[in-house]
C-alpha cells in the first residue's frame, strides 16, 4: 500500500500546476528520404512552431541503439492542457509534406520531476544528450527516488554546472519508467564532465549522506531494476527542426 501511495503522489506531483510536460514520438526515416524529410520538417517547424502562441517542438537525432539515425520529436509545454490544443492546420501541412517520408510510433507523455532535476541558471542547453532509461519495481521505488533526489542535491552542493533532467513516464510506458537526460557539449565534453565534476559530486554526496553512501545507494537502485531495466542512448539536438529556445 505504501508503494502504491508513493507512486500516486509522484504522479500527482509531476503534473501539478506549471509543471513541465513533454510528449515524445519516434520518427523513422529511410536513408533515401533523409534529406527530403529534414528539409520538410525544418520548413514546417519554422512556419508553424516558431512563434510563442504556436505549439513548441524539439527534435533530436538518435545516435545509438536500435533506432540510430532516426529522430525523436518532442512537443513541450507547461501543463497537460497544452495537448488539448490540436493544430489542425500545422498538422495537415506536416502530413502533406512529410507523411510519406517517415513513420511515427511510440507516443509517450512525460512529466518533469523537479525534486530530482538539476537545472542551474548558468548552465547552457547543450546539444548532446546522454539518456538513461530506467524501469524499476514498485517495491524499489523509494530506493530509486532517494538516490535520484540525493544526486540532485549533491550536484547543487558541488557546483556541477550542467543540466540533468529527470522525467517520469505517465502514459505510453509499461511499468515505472524514468528517463534521465544529461546535457553535454559533445562527446569530448561528456568525458570532461564525467571526470573531475563527477568526482566532486560523489565526494559531496558522501560528505552529505555518509562514507560509502553513494555506492550503497547505487546498489539499491540496481536491485530495484527489472530485467533490462537500464538502457543507455545518445541523442543530438537538431536546431533546424526545432522551435526557438526563447
Amino acid at each position: 500500500m505504501k508503494k502504491a501511495f508513493t507512486l500516486l503522489m509522484m504522479s500527482i506531483g509531476v503534473f501539478a500546476i506549471n509543471a513541465q510536460v513533454i510528449q515524445t514520438r519516434l520518427l523513422e526515416v529511410s536513408p533515401a528520404d533523409m534529406d527530403k524529410f529534414v528539409a520538410a520538417a525544418s520548413k514546417k517547424t519554422k512556419m508553424y512552431n516558431s512563434k510563442p502562441d504556436q505549439p513548441r517542438y524539439l527534435t533530436f537525432e538518435i545516435l545509438s541503439g536500435k533506432y540510430a539515425n532516426n529522430f525523436v520529436r518532442v512537443q513541450y509545454g507547461d501543463s497537460l492542457a497544452v495537448f488539448d490544443d490540436v493544430d489542425t492546420v500545422g498538422n495537415a501541412y506536416w502530413q502533406k509534406t512529410t507523411g510519406n517520408l517517415h513513420t511515427s510510433t511510440g507516443n509517450r507523455i512525460w512529466g518533469l520531476v523537479k525534486s530530482a532535476t538539476h537545472a542551474p541558471e548558468t548552465a547552457d542547453y547543450e546539444n548532446l544528450r546522454r539518456v538513461i532509461y530506467y524501469n524499476f519495481s514498485d517495491e524499489g521505488s523509494d530506493d530509486f527516488w532517494r538516490f535520484r533526489e540525493r544526486v540532485k542535491k549533491a550536484m547543487e552542493a558541488s557546483g556541477y554546472n550542467h543540466r540533468m533532467g529527470v522525467w517520469w513516464c505517465a502514459s505510453g510506458c509499461d511499468g515505472n519508467v524514468v528517463m534521465v537526460r544529461f546535457h553535454h557539449k559533445d562527446f569530448a565534453g561528456q568525458a570532461e564532465d564525467y571526470g573531475q565534476p563527477l568526482a566532486d559530486m560523489i565526494a559531496k554526496y558522501e560528505e552529505m549522506y555518509g562514507e560509502g553512501s553513494y555506492e550503497q545507494d547505487s546498489d539499491k537502485v540496481d536491485a530495484s531494476l527489472l530485467e533490462n531495466g537500464r538502457k543507455f542512448r545518445h541523442y543530438r539536438f537538431r536546431p533546424e527542426m526545432s522551435s526557438p529556445r526563447n
